[in-house]
């Protein structure tokens, strides 16, 4: 670790304002721009960087860094974020299957034809390559494997245009629907 990083960490730790102030000037800006890397959402990006910084302060006088502050806090955003992902993909499968019961399970019951007009609605407003996909995963059950065959586009691909489908449909379907629980 450079003896920059640790003065600043001890300034830090001592509760110094006006050093805490510089370090998150300095890094805010990088962080959140590394961070849309992993999650596509700006304000999403720019509450985990503030976490982290609201974090460290809070933590000060327990803080322990032994790599440079710098890769501390490009690990530290790589970790929430892929800490974020993980979670939506753990909500969106609960919606997800929200949206097949909808869409595929009429004799079960379900009779509100409403909402699956609504639902069926966003997902032909998606652009025609993410719906096809999202189709193929969630409605046929493909898998990405065979997806990525069927289309010849890599699964990466696949996987980022889920994640925006996702993204448009929750919000598609929190204003169509007022559905509080896509939030």
């Amino acid at each position: 670790m450079r003896i920059e990083d640790k003065l600043l960490i001890r300034e830090i730790q001592k509760r110094n304002k006006e050093v805490f102030e510089v370090l998150f000037h300095d890094y805010y800006p990088g962080l959140v721009k590394f961070a849309e890397g992993f999650v596509f959402e700006p304000e999403v990006c720019q509450d985990i960087v503030q976490n982290i910084f609201i974090h460290i302060w809070e933590q000060a006088e327990y803080l322990t860094i032994t790599v440079s502050l710098k890769s501390y806090l490009y690990k530290a955003v790589r970790n929430r974020c892929l800490n974020h992902i993980r979670n939506l993909n753990i909500q969106d499968k609960h919606h997800l299957l929200y949206i097949e019961a909808s869409l595929n399970d009429s004799q079960a019951g379900w009779e509100d034809t409403e909402i699956t007009q609504k639902i069926e609605s966003a997902i032909d407003e998606l652009p025609p390559k993410m719906a096809e996909i999202f189709k193929l995963k969630y409605l046929e059950e493909k898998t990405l494997r065979d997806i990525a065959a069927q289309l010849d586009i890599s699964e990466n691909t696949i996987k980022t245009q889920l994640l925006r489908a996702k993204g448009k449909l929750r919000k598609a379907l929190v204003r169509t629907l007022d559905l509080n629980f896509f939030l």
